[in-house]
């Protein structure tokens, strides 16, 4: 538990610092709610983990707007990420299906709320996600084979790719890193938007989500165009025209209501 507030505490310092490019520590306990050595504690595993540089009084972000590891994700729109989770699981009927599913912390979510559900085989190549689904023991859960990514704790690489061929799926859901209409779906790692994109091709149906942190974004591994999604499924807090954009480039696109923040 304790580890869990200093990631969203870490979490809230990196959103800092993505708006401001700079914060000054002094200020940082009274933002944080927290006293002056919680804060000296929480940025030395930020130096330990290399995400933050501290100089002068100021803190700034090793490598702005790199991919976060898994355990601090998780700790990021947190309320958001369920209740999408809940949602797309409800898209996939109840019957005997073949489902491919992502790693992820969105996606993890997803496996949640499909683990009680009888009838499912469900391939991942996500370490969070096949444990989500075996918690309950009623999906039938494939692990991929692969090379697994520590940062995302999740499987890529040939052999991975090879148990994804020998499937076919009903449905994939799969998250991404940034979402736009021009550039379509994207990853920060080419390993991981090739799993993705494998997943997409061999799915009868593509549900994608996303939190509306990853509106707009362009990460540097394209994955697919939107014309190869069927659904998105997002957060009230994206703006109404990113929703438009979709719906107009014939995306389907659904949004749950989580409180403004």
């Amino acid at each position: 538990m304790a580890d869990g507030r200093r990631d969203a505490r870490i979490s809230m310092m990196l959103g800092l610092l993505t708006r401001r490019g700079e914060v000054r520590v002094r200020l940082l306990p009274a933002v944080l709610r927290v006293s002056e050595a919680t804060v000296r504690r929480d940025l030395a595993v930020m130096e330990e983990r290399g995400l933050i540089r501290r100089s002068y009084g100021k803190i700034t972000a090793v490598r702005p707007g790199a991919e976060l590891p898994v355990g601090l994700r998780r700790s990021q729109h947190v309320e958001a990420k369920r209740r999408i989770g809940a949602l797309a699981s409800a898209l996939i009927p109840r019957r005997p299906l073949t489902v491919a599913l992502g790693g992820g912390s969105t996606v993890a979510f997803v496996a949640r709320s499909l683990a009680g559900r009888p009838g499912l085989t469900v391939v991942t190549n996500g370490l969070e996600t096949a444990g989500s689904l075996m918690s309950r023991q009623k999906v039938e859960v494939v692990l991929t084979g692969g090379t697994a990514r520590p940062l995302s704790e999740d499987l890529v690489g040939r052999a991975a790719v090879k148990t994804l061929r020998s499937y076919r799926f009903d449905y994939a859901v799969v998250g991404a890193d940034g979402i736009s209409p021009e550039a379509g779906l994207t990853r920060f790692s080419p390993h991981a938007a090739e799993i993705d994109r494998v997943m997409l091709e061999l799915a009868e149906h593509v549900i994608v989500v996303v939190d509306s942190s990853k509106f707009g974004r362009v990460r540097k591994a394209a994955v697919a165009g939107l014309g190869a999604v069927d659904t998105v499924v997002t957060d009230s807090r994206v703006a109404p025209e990113a929703v438009a954009a979709l719906r107009g480039r014939g995306v389907r696109t659904t949004v749950v209501l989580v409180p403004p923040g």
